[in-house]
């Protein structure tokens, strides 16, 4: 028969419960042993992820599902504030940019001084006038332009010499002339559909004695033509002393008034 050494087993026993009570939760504990295998494996917290698992749900296998990307509508409303904020001073910073440009290379401002324009053109109004080095030819019979007048004008109650805005009737090489009530272009009758102030007439008893338009010059004409002051008596006028051409009307009776020609 085979004899159990009781007495080991009952040391072993003893053994393992001083563990259990030495480790304090009833579990036992692994002995110590910095040779073996175990001590060369590396710690759970301080292992690397593995980059190829990046994107992807170990436990489930799955690739993860992608984070949607921030837009307009989803920004908390502070920052899209702040962007539409930056958006419109931009705007605007490019909108005064080009006004300035303009200001300084092709627009200019225009008060009319007289009454030679009226109706059209009301003294005290403010116009603005494309310089003529930006128009490349643009003005056409019906044009309003801005010209500079001689120092001292007969025509003139003020004797002041000063730039006067005035309507294109003739173009370079025409001739103009006047019968009765009627101005001819070339012998034919000048249509003119409102230009003129009705209470004058076309002409006011002035008429106007055949005049061939040299080349580089323009016959001008103010819309009332109860004032003198154009062609009738300073003859046509040379395009070197074409200011500009009148676009618009901005500032009429000490108010803004827009009005495009």
């Amino acid at each position: 028969m085979t004899r159990v050494d009781e007495s080991a087993d009952v040391g072993v026993t003893e053994t393992v419960d001083a563990q259990m009570a030495a480790s304090g939760t009833g579990a036992l504990l692994a002995p110590e042993n910095t040779k073996g295998p175990a001590a060369l494996r590396t710690p759970e917290s301080t292992r690397r992820p593995d980059y190829r698992l990046r994107g992807i749900d170990v436990a489930s296998g799955r690739p993860e599902p992608d984070k949607p990307r921030p837009t307009s509508r989803n920004l908390p409303r502070r920052r899209r504030f702040r962007r539409l904020t930056a958006t419109w001073l931009l705007v605007l910073a490019v909108a005064v940019l080009v006004g300035v440009v303009l200001r300084l290379t092709v627009v200019q401002p225009y008060t009319v001084t007289s009454a030679a324009m009226t109706p059209t053109l009301q003294s005290g109004d403010r116009t603005l006038v494309v310089t003529w080095s930006a128009l490349n030819g643009g003005i056409s019979r019906g044009s309003l332009v801005v010209v500079k007048t001689p120092d001292v004008l007969v025509c003139r109650s003020d004797g002041n010499g000063q730039d006067l805005a005035l309507r294109v009737i003739g173009l370079p090489g025409e001739t103009i002339s006047s019968s009765e009530r009627t101005i001819y272009v070339n012998g034919r009758p000048l249509s003119e559909p409102g230009w003129y102030n009705q209470r004058y007439g076309p002409l006011n008893g002035v008429p106007i004695s055949p005049t061939k338009v040299p080349q580089g010059q323009y016959f001008v004409l103010g819309d009332n033509r109860s004032n003198l002051c154009d062609s009738r008596v300073i003859g046509p006028v040379a395009a070197s002393s074409v200011v500009g051409k009148v676009m618009a009307i901005d500032y009429r009776d000490g108010h803004p008034h827009l009005h495009l020609f």
